[in-house]
């Protein structure tokens, strides 16, 4: 490699894109920021802009862009709206590029980079979720590379040598859960958490929509439904256990009774950097692991009825198809609705099991098969919040 890599972040005003923005830092004579991409917060991209001089800037939202576009526009161009974030992905700049779009909005700028051959780290595992076959497909087809950057499923990738270790005498894949915020409560104390509850997360720093997620578990059924796609893994040879400390990320028990576990700090700059260096492992400025301090490692098996969340998720990945779009696209809109003080935290999982129950599951194997589904899972869940809204917020 004769310079840098040029490196695009989508997503870059977010928890991960910032992050993944400071590993670029870190490694200036590997990765140089070519392109941005972001919703709508105007004034961190600008002062991102100013620090890292991009080629081009996309922001969904176009009043946003032309703030930035008054800004940063004189060295370098600056497009508006969804499309433009889609485009940025086939942008001749974009060769490594780190996905972190908060939910299914991040399907397409995926798809186009896969289709490009680009190499894509993803964080979101919304689009593998929602639209898993499709987008295995397009990265064969078009020679993209997928890195995952979720801390588990690196984990689970450092310990297998990529996606295709994952059929070499692999007896169980094993996600490890903080537990959250709510791991030692009980189910009707669960039931009625307010939000501010729910965001306080134990161990990790991560945007609103992740930390709800994880408090619910429901970030543990995806994780579920991205690692058997991700490694092409049976389902019944996956499967979750608590870990409150959040030191080992994920294991790997092989069929001879061992097992390997990938373990670190809580951070999420170390597999963004693996993500994108891999198989380097340079050094880096952030914190390390003190191994010489006393600690301990909890393990302890999940608690369904506490947690229905990770019970939904594994019933919609045996159903397959498009069962696995409607659960991630109403858990967005319950999630989004307890965030709005809509629903209490435990209508989350009534609303996503509502509309898993009243699906027809079909092929998710198209753009519009996956997109059809999830509109009419995230109208489903609409209705039934807005039918239940009085009942759920006094409950």
């Amino acid at each position: 490699m004769t310079g840098p890599r040029t490196l695009a972040v989508f997503g870059c005003s977010g928890s991960i894109g910032t992050q993944a923005l400071e590993v670029a830092r870190a490694h200036p004579d590997q990765l140089r920021v070519a392109c941005l991409a972001a919703g709508g917060n105007a004034d961190l991209v600008i002062e991102q802009a100013r620090e890292f001089r991009p080629h081009a800037i996309a922001m969904a939202d176009p009043a946003a862009a032309e703030r930035v576009r008054e800004a940063v526009g004189g060295f370098c161009e600056v497009g508006a709206g969804r499309e433009a974030v889609e485009a940025l992905a086939e942008h001749p700049e974009a060769e490594v590029q780190v996905h972190a779009i908060t939910g299914i909005a991040g399907l397409r700028p995926m798809l186009a980079a896969l289709r490009r051959g680009r190499h894509v780290a993803f964080a979101t595992k919304e689009p593998l979720v929602a639209a898993g076959e499709l987008v295995l497909q397009t990265a064969r087809e078009g020679g993209g590379r997928l890195a995952p950057i979720d801390s588990e499923i690196s984990a689970l990738w450092q310990c297998m040598g990529g996606p295709s270790g994952s059929g070499r005498g692999v007896r169980r894949i094993l996600l490890t859960a903080s537990g959250g915020p709510f791991r030692t409560w009980e189910r009707e104390r669960i039931e009625a958490a307010t939000v501010a509850e729910a965001l306080n997360h134990p161990t990790w720093s991560m945007g609103a929509k992740i930390t709800v997620d994880s408090a619910s578990l429901m970030n543990k059924g995806l994780e579920v439904i991205e690692a058997m796609r991700f490694f092409e893994a049976p389902l019944d040879r996956i499967a979750v256990i608590v870990h409150p400390q959040s030191i080992v990320h994920s294991m790997v028990e092989f069929d001879d009774g061992s097992a390997l576990a990938q373990m670190g700090r809580p951070d999420m700059r170390l597999p963004i950097q693996y993500a994108l260096l891999a198989p380097a492992r340079p050094a880096n400025p952030f914190d390390h692991m003190d191994w010489g301090a006393a600690m301990a490692m909890e393990f302890e098996p999940v608690d369904a009825e506490r947690f229905p969340c990770l019970d939904l998720a594994y019933r919609a990945a045996r159903l397959g198809g498009t069962a696995t779009t409607v659960l991630n696209a109403a858990n967005e809109v319950a999630n989004a609705s307890f965030l709005e003080g809509r629903i209490p935290f435990g209508a989350i999982a009534r609303t996503v099991e509502h509309a898993l129950t009243g699906h027809e599951v079909r092929p998710a194997d198209t753009l519009e098969a996956v997109e059809s589904a999830d509109a009419w899972a995230r109208s489903r869940a609409q209705r039934y919040i807005q039918d239940h809204e009085d009942r759920e917020v006094t409950a």
